[in-house]
């Protein structure tokens, strides 16, 4: 039986390695963004690959999400608590927590995972190597027109989603409380603070930063065979969920100290 203290130690070293090589990979693509107009083309198809592509599924998470809140939330409520209340408690839960951290999640299934899948295709059959004796930069050619796409395609994705996941809620507390249109906008009205669109805005770009960065991580260093292809999604999928939800705390804490 292997000693404890060696198995933690080997897997706290692969850990801050694997941590350094993403660190890495950011930095060298921020290097990259030099090079924006020239992969332009590249940039608007990744955009349209992330966007138009994950848009389906976001509609039926943030649908969901909406009608989970407004149940839960209206059966939560007391005969003494006016109903108006619960416009407020959606909106402000949708932007401040649920709509950028769940988005995130489903996004890092369906666009982290399918870039891991892409490029460690890619390198099992040696087409990143190829680009290199091309004398082209595979961060720049790949990994920089992702991250710059993802910049703008997952915040775009995360409002449209707390639209969808606000209106449904209204629905779900129509049919749960009663509340009526003109009381849930009351709600919404009074619980509004534009810092609240600010935090979500910023969640959602950096959560899209991290699952995209850890998937271009773990397809470009995928091991040989299928094997290696899927083993590199599900690291791609798990150790961006486990970023986000750690950042998910840190930038609240921030945030609150701030405003």
């Amino acid at each position: 039986m292997r000693n404890p203290v060696v198995t933690v130690g080997r897997n706290a070293a692969r850990f801050m390695t694997a941590y350094g090589q993403v660190t890495i990979l950011l930095f060298q693509t921020l290097v990259a963004f030099r090079k924006i107009p020239t992969y332009l083309p590249q940039i608007v198809e990744q955009y349209s690959n992330i966007e138009r592509r994950s848009r389906p599924l976001v509609i039926v998470a943030a649908s969901a999400m909406g009608f989970i809140l407004g149940i839960q939330i209206g059966t939560q409520m007391d005969a003494a608590t006016p109903k108006w209340y619960e416009g407020g408690l959606i909106l402000r839960s949708v932007l401040l927590e649920m709509g950028p951290l769940i988005m995130a999640l489903v996004l890092s299934g369906r666009v982290g995972s399918g870039i891991a899948a892409e490029l460690g295709a890619m390198q099992v059959t040696e087409q990143i190597d190829a680009l290199r004796v091309m004398a082209v930069d595979p961060v720049e050619f790949l990994v920089m027109p992702r991250i710059v796409a993802g910049l703008v395609a997952v915040p775009v994705l995360v409002i449209f989603a707390e639209l969808v996941a606000i209106l449904s809620g209204y629905v779900s507390a129509y049919f749960t409380i009663h509340l009526s249109w003109d009381g849930f906008m009351k709600g919404m009205t009074r619980a509004f603070a534009i810092t609240d669109v600010f935090a979500s805005l910023i969640k959602s770009t950096i959560f899209g930063v991290v699952f995209i960065l850890f998937g271009c991580f773990f397809g470009m260093t995928a091991k040989r065979g299928a094997k290696g292809v899927g083993s590199s999604t599900t690291l791609a999928f798990v150790w961006s969920s486990v970023a986000i939800l750690v950042l998910d705390y840190v930038i609240s804490a921030v945030l609150f100290f701030i405003w």
